[in-house]
């Protein structure tokens, strides 16, 4: 195998489903190991026990909200991805420590990448090396870890997304350099052997109506006035409820958005904290944010995903796919979730159902991926 191999197991047992997995990948020699795994599984015998196979290869992965690729999807299991000298021609990986001076964290394992490869990241060329980050995705942290990321490497775009823990926000975990962090970043930086691209995918589209951010408490994800009025009133009267009737499809429905060269960037709504709304994403004070209103999911999806392989102009390896949690939701409420998976199936692929997303910063109800 020099081009790439997925594999999905619907055990939950770790020894098990790490037995099946090595099974299926005998006779592959991977530059790079991906695995994404329910939050139950063990990810320290997991990721250890496909570097032990694997001893040339960087393993990467992180606990889930679900993980899926074209052999099939679910939620505990673990699927992994491995890829080849047809893929990627070398490349280096490191765990962030980011429970303290995150900058920091993040600019310590730039360095021991760096060592790995003999180069620094601030001279790669982007249209030969790209990054790939799983996130600790349990303390709203994202925004900083993105921002020290660019930092890391100004010129080189890195896209990834949050580890998942079942929605509890109660703690994740990422597995890197041959360890297993609660509290970490995995950074990986490949050199790719052929054209690649990234994929932003969102179904919803701006309305033409527009509110402006005057007061949050950004630290805390919360927006405390719209227009100068209270967030969660302002948010209810728009949508044509009261405030006390605000719940969960609300907010799934209906995100707000920023909108950057007539392309939304979302900020989703999760709950009301008083007279304030907290979001799953940072929002700074002087946005402008507008009402988003949905489109089809799973037609959204085939049609960027169809353009985006389109660009690559030549045979498509595979992808490795970042998606939300809330686009999850919304595949099980509208009953689309196997028409979702099967479009995502239009190439080989592997990717996992996340608290966030990662791609020119921290954003949500998104699907974010490199295409190869």
């Amino acid at each position: 195998m020099s081009g790439i191999k997925t594999v999905h197991s619907a055990h939950t047992q770790s020894a098990d489903a790490l037995r099946e997995v090595v099974l299926a990948l005998d006779g592959t020699a991977p530059r790079a190991v991906v695995f994404f795994a329910g939050l139950a599984q063990d990810g320290a015998l997991i990721g250890r026990g496909l570097q032990e196979r694997f001893p040339k290869a960087s393993v990467l992965g992180c606990s889930t909200n679900g993980e899926f690729c074209e052999r099939g999807h679910g939620k505990g299991g673990l699927v992994v991805m491995a890829l080849g000298d047809e893929v990627i021609a070398r490349c280096a990986l490191a765990m962030a420590d980011v429970s303290d001076d995150i900058e920091k964290g993040v600019q310590s394992a730039a360095r021991r990448i760096e060592a790995r490869l003999g180069e620094s990241l601030r001279v790669l060329d982007a249209e030969r090396w790209t990054g790939v980050a799983l996130l600790e995705g349990a303390r709203g942290r994202e925004e900083a870890i993105n921002v020290a990321l660019g930092n890391m490497a100004p010129f080189l775009p890195v896209v990834g997304g949050s580890a998942g823990d079942n929605l509890s926000f109660s703690g994740t975990w990422t597995f890197a350099d041959g360890m297993l962090s609660r509290d970490g970043t995995a950074i990986l930086i490949a050199e790719m052997q052929g054209p690649f691209r990234f994929i932003k995918a969102c179904n919803f589209t701006p309305t033409e109506r527009s509110v402006t951010v005057t007061r949050t408490i950004p630290e805390r994800r919360l927006i405390v006035e719209l227009d100068g009025k209270p967030a969660a009133e302002f948010y209810a009267q728009a949508l044509g409820v009261d405030t006390h009737e605000l719940s969960f499809p609300h907010f799934l429905q209906n995100p707000l958005g920023l909108l950057i060269d007539g392309e939304a960037w979302l900020r989703s709504g999760v709950r009301v904290e008083g007279e304030a709304l907290f979001f799953a994403c940072s929002v700074v004070e002087g946005a402008r944010l507008h009402f988003m209103q949905a489109t089809d999911l799973v037609e959204d999806t085939r049609g960027k995903l169809a353009r985006t392989m389109a660009e690559l102009a030549g045979p498509v390896h595979g992808g490795l796919f970042f998606n939300c949690a809330y686009r999850m939701l919304e595949a099980q409420i509208k009953g689309q979730e196997v028409a979702y998976h099967r479009v995502l199936s239009m190439l080989p692929h592997a990717g996992m159902q996340s608290n966030g997303e990662s791609y020119l910063g921290h954003i949500n109800q998104t699907l974010t991926g490199l295409i190869f």
